[in-house]
Order: C-alpha cells, then structure tokens, then sequence
C-alpha cells in the first residue's frame, strides 16, 4: 500500500472515530425548568451524555443508536426494574441512554434523531424520564 493511501485510511478513520460535541436544551414538564444536556458523539454508534437538574442531581451515561448492539447500554439501569419509564417506553426514537445519578436516581432517555448516522448533531427531539416521575422534553 503506497504512503497516500494509507493517509487516505487514517484520516477516514480518524474522522470516524472523532465525532463532535454539542448541547440540547431540555424543559422539565413539572416545573417547566430548563436544563441543558452536553453530549459527545462519536459516528461509531454511541456517544455520552450529562446533564444537572434542577436539584443539583447529576447525571450521565452512555448514549446508544437503537440497533447499535450494545452489550453494556442497560448496565447502568440494574435496581431500576421496579420503575417502568412509561412516557420513555411510549415514545418512538432510534438512540437511546441510561444516565445515572449521583443522587441514586436513573434517568431513561430516548431520541428521534434527524439523520441516524450522524447522530446526535443531526438535530431532533426526545424525552427522558427520572426513577421519580420527572419527564423532560428535549429539543435539538
């Protein structure tokens, strides 16, 4: 293989693994709180994901596209069975997340992203649901 091909094939692979950055904006309907949510995508399938509420509770986890494979996407929600996520489970996306808080609390998300190759910078929409009840509606 000559020297610009395999230039060619690290830069592809590079760009791959690279991804991007970028934030959502989320309203929590109880309150009509804002919160924000920052993410990190790679073109790989998965991405993370963080964001604070308006109790001071942290959460992140694992972003996973739906179809994606991935063996650890529900590890963060062990102990959460006895919450069924209901407007989550309702809710038709192709990404999903498990954030986990450092409060004890679990946060499901789902996503309907805009171009599911591009991931979470393609823009969309979504809803998250906390182990208490809270739902919050997310625009991007």
């Amino acid at each position: 293989m000559n020297k610009w091909c395999m230039v060619i094939l690290i830069a592809v692979f590079l760009g791959v693994q690279l991804g991007c950055a970028g934030s959502m904006k989320g309203v929590v309907r109880r309150d009509a709180k804002r919160i924000e949510f920052t993410y990190t995508d790679s073109r790989l399938g998965k991405g993370s994901l963080q964001t604070v509420m308006p109790n001071g509770e942290r959460f992140e986890g694992l972003v996973v596209r739906i179809g994606s494979a991935d063996p650890q996407s529900d590890t963060a929600a062990s102990g959460s069975e006895s919450t069924d996520f209901e407007d989550v489970q309702s809710f038709d996306g192709n990404a999903e997340a498990t954030l986990v808080g450092n409060k004890g609390s679990i946060m499901k998300c789902r996503f309907n992203l805009a171009d599911s190759i591009m991931g979470l910078s393609s823009g969309g929409y979504g809803i998250c649901q906390v182990t208490d009840g809270r739902v919050v509606d997310i625009f991007f």
